[in-house]
């Protein structure tokens, strides 16, 4: 049962329901709001204009959890209001509502601080989907705020960016990994992002305030890696003129970060081995014994797995580095956070260009979110850069990201199964996977907005949604 009421300023509700402060001077949209939501568990409050809902906000924000304003109203628009909001209670959506819809304008809110943006008239199933999609997003905004605040933002961690669900399942487990010093292998493809989890885990656990040591073991020749672990003692080879303690020693007491551990031969493995079984070990050219204390965090591309069964890699080393394994997901298995992504490097470039008003192009967005980016976010990082430099303007069109054409995404490119069987049956296969992933984008590139995907498919709302259904694609992650 939804309440509805005007309260006046200090006046509060305390009912443990979901508070949407409905700002429109518009009587019919406000009774028609208060219907449309009669079934769903809200408390609504209403004003009828910006500053009485600002007015409300400053007696008691805590008690407001969402705010539905319209744009054209006398006194204060919502544009003005959600400006005001932003300073005053950041931590409130706002999601505005318009008779004049366009994309320049959806784009211009959502720049300043929208949480989303929806044109009228007001449809039921749209209105009460956004609304959960934006308490869903903003729920979900907060546990990554405090697992970042947990992290500490030491060293880059606030480099993390992302909301997909893939993220945040990888940093909810962080905080319980970090506790412990068991080794841990971070898999996943190039420019993913490992060393940037490999830091979170050393800056959430007791040996934070000690080193946190790197090595790319693929940058470095088999004679070399050992010397740069356990170090060396002076007259060991030729170039030894002084000792050299190597990075387990550096690493004492802290984490070693071994970047592309696939990558090592195998009599350095065997070294490694004896040091992770007994921690202890000899710099070259030593008879010493010496020891550290040494906590191991792995990264690679390969499948260590295989490797083991190939002899590749040692299954005794195998099973002492990977005791905790994550698995980090590709761009494009994350790709709803393209968009955000891009304005988190749009930003950071454009304030080094000096130029603060800079933004991608709606159209130059979805242009990206269709490219598969097989060298993932860093790929996207270089390409959000090259644009910004290479293009003296302050919107960023589709024309200006060159992307390989072989590598972009096209529909009508489809790859079929590995095995061939009964044609009808590998047809099958090859539409099933090409609708879903159509369905996918066109919710990502509408914020989960079902009608708006389905209309700009070009397909019955019906017929998308029972799409939705068949391949259990969620609009709320899509949001």
């Amino acid at each position: 049962m939804v309440c509805c009421k005007y309260l006046s300023p200090g006046e509060t509700m305390k009912d443990g329901k979901t508070t949407i402060l409905v700002v429109d001077d518009d009587r019919h949209t406000r009774r028609l709001i208060e219907i449309i939501c009669r079934n769903e568990d809200y408390h609504l409050e209403f004003a009828e204009n910006g500053q009485e809902a600002l007015e409300r906000l400053k007696a008691a924000q805590e008690d407001i959890h969402v705010i539905l304003s319209d744009v054209m109203m006398p006194l204060m628009g919502g544009e003005d209001l959600l400006k005001a909001v932003r300073d005053l209670a950041p931590h409130i959506p706002v999601v505005l509502m318009t008779s004049h819809g366009s994309i320049d304008a959806a784009v211009r809110f959502l720049r300043i601080g929208a949480a989303d943006y929806i044109t009228k008239p007001l449809h039921k199933e749209v209105l009460i989907h956004r609304i959960k999609a934006v308490l869903g997003t903003y729920r979900l905004t907060e546990e990554l705020d405090q697992l970042r605040r947990e992290l500490g933002r030491h060293k880059g961690l606030e480099h993390i960016i992302g909301r997909s669900s893939a993220l945040l399942d990888i940093l909810k487990k962080i905080p319980s990994i970090a506790k412990t010093d068991a080794s841990v292998v971070v898999y996943g493809e190039s420019g993913t992002g490992k060393e940037l989890i490999a830091k979170a885990i050393h800056y959430l656990s007791n040996r934070s305030e000690n080193a946190f040591v790197t090595m790319n073991c693929g940058a470095l020749p088999e004679n070399l890696l050992e010397t740069e672990l356990f170090g060396y003692k002076k007259g060991a080879f030729t170039d030894a003129t002084r000792d050299y303690d190597g990075l387990v020693k550096e690493a004492d007491g802290g984490s070693l970060f071994l970047d592309e551990i696939g990558e090592i031969s195998l009599n350095v493995q065997v070294k490694l081995l004896r040091f992770l079984q007994q921690k202890e070990y000899k710099p070259v050219g030593s008879t010493k014994v010496s020891y550290a204390d040494v906590r191991f965090i792995s990264a690679t591309n390969r499948d260590l797995l295989k490797e083991t069964k190939t002899g590749d890699f040692r299954k005794d080393l195998y099973y002492r580095l990977n005791i905790i394994p994550i698995t980090l997901p590709s761009l494009w298995e994350r790709r709803e956070d393209i968009p955000i992504l891009i304005d988190y490097f749009s930003r950071k470039f454009a304030a080094q260009v000096g130029r603060r008003n800079l933004h991608f192009h709606p159209k130059a967005i979805e242009k990206m979110i269709s490219y598969r980016w097989p060298g993932n976010i860093r790929e996207l990082e270089n390409k959000i850069l090259q644009a910004v430099v290479v293009n003296d303007t302050e919107v960023i069109m589709p024309d200006m990201i060159v992307l390989p054409e072989n590598e972009e995404f096209e529909e009508s490119s489809m790859v079929l199964p590995t095995e061939l069987g009964p044609f009808k049956a590998a047809k099958n296969k090859v539409v099933s996977q090409f609708e879903k992933d159509y369905v996918s984008r066109m919710l990502t590139l509408h914020r989960g907005n079902i009608s708006q995907a389905a209309k700009a498919a070009e397909i019955d709302r019906k017929n998308f949604w029972q799409k939705m259904q068949r391949y259990e694609i969620n609009p709320k992650d899509y949001a």
